[in-house]
């Protein structure tokens, strides 16, 4: 009887690891649901990470044709030229670059920024003035 229970239970054992491995899988790819995607258009901060003196949780970045309007609540807007090419968006004013990438969680389409060569990244949510804000 013993062997059936120790047979039995190896088999649920392995099962159980298998379906880890699949469920990890899932998992991985979720996160990593990069999608294609232009910065052109409205996009709110809504997540900011590492070094961040000159941005603010809320601003509105808008970029349209090499032309950023950056807005934080309640304050003036910025406007700043850009290049964008190959998913590196740089600002041609302090040549600050970001590694761009897309992605979808939940129906919302998200745009993470990477600096290169400082500790910096920013995720904005797809914005559209339809929507009552945080």
């Amino acid at each position: 009887m013993s062997k059936k229970i120790t047979r039995g239970f190896k088999y649920i054992l392995s099962i159980f690891l298998l379906s880890l491995a699949f469920t990890g899988a899932e998992c991985e790819n979720i996160l990593n649901n990069l999608v294609a995607g232009d910065v052109t258009g409205s996009w709110q901060l809504v997540k900011m990470e590492g070094n961040l003196q000159d941005v603010c949780l809320g601003e509105i970045a808008t970029f349209n044709n090499g032309t950023a309007i950056l807005r934080c609540p309640g304050a003036t807007s910025i406007t700043k030229s850009y290049t964008y090419s190959n998913n590196v968006l740089t600002y041609t004013s302090t040549g600050v670059s970001y590694t761009v990438s897309f992605t979808q969680v939940n129906g919302v389409d998200k745009m993470i920024f990477r600096a290169s060569g400082i500790e910096r990244v920013l995720t904005y949510d797809k914005y559209s003035t339809m929507e009552v804000t945080k």
